[in-house]
């Protein structure tokens, strides 16, 4: 079926509505006016190539004249499309088609922000990241990397068997008390605490952002060393609250709100991505967008992965953020943009 299959003629206002609305839909997306489609290719850099949520990305390109046009068409179509569905002039499907067409192309123009892929070598200069905790380094090929992995220890003993802690000289105590089954479970206490969680390293990225953004960024990420790494936008200057994705936590991606208190927007199953031919790291792009609303879309490597609308958070974001909480990740390249 056909998009003109879905508009029967049912009379003189219902043909009247539907011609109406193939020329709203003309008018608004056709070659003509420069399409939402059109301005993303144009104004997309090369290093994400289509990578994208959003429909009408620009870059500031001085079509400030042709969007309001635009705008103007969009406003049409819509009321169109209103008195489409009250009229029943339209197939439903296709008023439906219609209405997630408008959203696509209803979103806020943005301008790029920021863009860093780490060339230079240098990530403490154009632009400034600022490492508050932990250690990042660029890669020998590029790329923003950062290392958290568990740091194996040994209890302190001098030759008598004493010396240590003065609960590991109460363990002992009760060792000798209890025989050979607390000795036992001494060693495996000691054992499980073989291992010191390391603390997690983090990057900050003092940027201003508009409430609606939009984040592009490659991360890679060493699938043997597991871990979980979380790139968000802050607000403070303290850097804590705002939004995060999360990657890899327990086989999962999560969507967090951290203000007052951290609460998990949204979750989907997620699994690093496996080395390809044994040795290359394909790597995953995230694509972050969030309007005016408070509605944000989340795709890795063009899959949907959240669809949240949150409104907690209406003031502008003051950056970006980095952490490594464990594992092998590398922050290979990112491009924010937004309303200036």
């Amino acid at each position: 079926m056909t998009l003109a299959d879905r508009i029967p003629g049912c009379g003189f206002r219902a043909a009247a509505l539907s011609f109406g609305l193939w020329a709203g839909i003309i008018a608004a997306f056709g070659a003509g006016t420069g399409g939402g489609a059109a301005l993303a290719q144009d104004n997309r850099g090369e290093i994400f190539g289509d990578h994208t949520v959003a429909g009408n990305a620009g870059a500031g390109t001085g079509r400030a004249s042709s969007n309001d046009g635009k705008d103007a068409l969009l406003d049409e179509l819509r009321t169109l499309v209103d008195e489409a569905e009250k009229a029943r002039a339209a197939d439903p499907r296709f008023i439906r088609d219609l209405r997630q067409l408008l959203e696509r192309h209803d979103g806020p123009e943005f301008e790029l922000l920021v863009r860093d892929t780490f060339e230079d070598g240098d990530f403490s200069s154009s632009p400034s990241w600022q490492v508050t905790q932990g250690a990042f380094r660029i890669g020998r090929y590029g790329g923003l990397i950062s290392e958290v992995m568990p740091v194996p220890v040994t209890p302190q003993q001098d030759s008598t068997g004493r010396g240590g802690s003065e609960a590991e000289a109460v363990v002992r105590l009760f060792g000798q008390i209890l025989g050979a089954q607390g000795s036992n479970r001494q060693q495996d206490s000691t054992a499980t605490q073989a291992e010191v969680p390391p603390d997690p390293a983090l990057i900050y990225l003092v940027q201003p952002i508009s409430n609606a953004f939009e984040v592009l960024a490659r991360l890679e990420s060493d699938p043997d060393a597991g871990g979980t790494v979380e790139l968000g936008v802050f607000q403070g200057q303290q850097g804590r609250s705002g939004y995060r994705v999360v990657f890899g936590a327990k086989g999962e991606a999560r969507l967090i709100r951290v203000g007052r208190e951290v609460k998990v927007l949204a979750r989907a199953p997620f699994t690093l991505p496996g080395l390809e031919d044994g040795w290359r790291n394909p790597g995953y792009v995230l694509a972050w967008r969030r309007d005016q609303r408070g509605r944000m879309l989340v795709l890795v490597d063009d899959k949907p992965l959240f669809d949240v609308t949150d409104t907690a958070f209406r003031d502008r974001f003051d950056g970006l953020r980095l952490r490594n909480i464990r594992g092998r990740h590398a922050l290979q390249a990112v491009e924010v943009y937004g309303q200036k």
